[in-house]
């Protein structure tokens, strides 16, 4: 039996551009979409995890400024396999995570794939690029990357429809009683998941498996496929979805870089792999 994400299998990831245990989740999803394509479906609500970094506090880390999140993200970094540059605290630290969720939700107005892709974008930009994504100028130049309509992606943001969906994302986010990012929710035929926290693909599949024990699963794509399709991808992205432990993701990336196949780019404690056109 096939099932689309019509179907009603969807997987609600309550998140924010700027959470170090986000990014890491990112392979994740990518691995679900590689298994399951589009008989699930993924959407994203923004929860706000930073307003004002001049008010802001998180006991478990100990962070109440910018500099602070450096060591964590490093720490997360080791755990999610996700590279980081750390040197945005230093150079351009964004005092606030709301401006890049409202970016988002601009560019979620006009397609949920381009949506998704530019979440992606404002992710990899702020963790690995040391792009303070809070600022308009990079937003612009993130929206023409992924091919917005950047003249619509403007207008969103500065006629408030962008800022009054991210109020609605923000009171779903507390309907929901989410304390901690990335939250899941995995609906479908059978039921419902919730996961609170940093979850594995195994995790993720098993309760896809509770509430919609039909879907048919994929095989892995190759790690040549994979990265002509995505990239540019972390080592971590390639060995999570070719389902390939790091150390042996990177062999066969290092191989195909000397065959001239894939581009290698060194970001922050990590390489990004492109073997496409770009």
């Amino acid at each position: 039996m096939s099932v689309t994400d019509t179907d009603g299998v969807t997987i609600t990831q309550y998140t924010d551009p700027m959470c170090t245990w986000c990014w890491g989740s990112v392979p994740v999803v990518r691995h679900l979409r590689a298994t399951y394509g589009d008989q699930i479906g993924v959407e994203y609500v923004m929860g706000g995890l930073v307003e004002d970094f001049d008010s802001f506090y998180d006991a478990a880390n100990d962070i109440s400024k910018p500099s602070d999140v450096a060591p964590h993200w490093e720490e997360a970094s080791e755990r999610h396999g996700m590279p980081v540059d750390t040197s945005v605290f230093e150079t351009d630290p964004a005092e606030s995570t709301y401006p890049a969720s409202i970016a988002f939700v601009a560019a979620r107005q006009q397609d949920r794939r381009d949506g998704q892709r530019y979440l992606r974008a404002l992710r990899e930009a702020y963790t690995t690029q040391a792009r303070n994504v809070s600022r308009r100028g990079e937003q612009v130049a993130l929206a023409e990357r992924v091919g917005l309509d950047v003249a619509a992606f403007e207008r969103a943001l500065e006629d408030g429809t962008a800022r009054e969906q991210f109020e609605t994302d923000l009171a779903r986010t507390r309907e929901a009683g989410v304390r901690a990012f990335p939250t899941y929710r995995v609906s479908g035929p059978e039921g419902e998941r919730v996961a609170a926290g940093f979850q594995s693909y195994d995790q993720l599949q098993a309760a896809l498996g509770e509430v919609a024990p039909e879907l048919d699963r994929s095989a892995p794509p190759s790690v040549r496929a994979f990265v002509r399709e995505f990239g540019p991808v972390a080592t971590q992205e390639v060995a999570e979805s070719c389902e390939l432990d790091r150390g042996k993701a990177r062999q066969v990336l290092q191989s195909l870089h000397g065959e001239g196949a894939v581009r290698r780019d060194p970001r922050g404690n990590g390489v990004f792999w492109d073997g496409g056109d770009r």
